[in-house]
């Protein structure tokens, strides 16, 4: 099946932070149906083995890497 789109532009929502400030993670995050789960990693806080993930750059850094929020305790952690 294909549909034709009513508006072909792309929208782009950039973020710029101050060099003290830092995204914050809120504390539901697990229980966000949105965010892709998995069961491959542990968590290095209480052992538990589910966390949601999403791609994120560090302070610093160029390049995206995977961020995990533990499913149990809420714990966020890179692999």
């Amino acid at each position: 099946m294909q549909e034709v789109a009513e508006n072909n532009c792309v929208y782009r929502n950039e973020v710029d932070h101050d060099a003290g400030e830092r995204t914050q993670t809120l504390q539901d995050m697990a229980a966000d149906p949105t965010l892709p789960r998995t069961k491959s990693v542990v968590c290095p806080s209480c052992n538990h083995k589910e966390a949601v993930y999403f791609q994120s750059t560090g302070r610093g850094e160029d390049g995206m890497t995977l961020t995990f929020v533990c499913c149990k305790c809420g714990y966020r952690f890179r692999e």
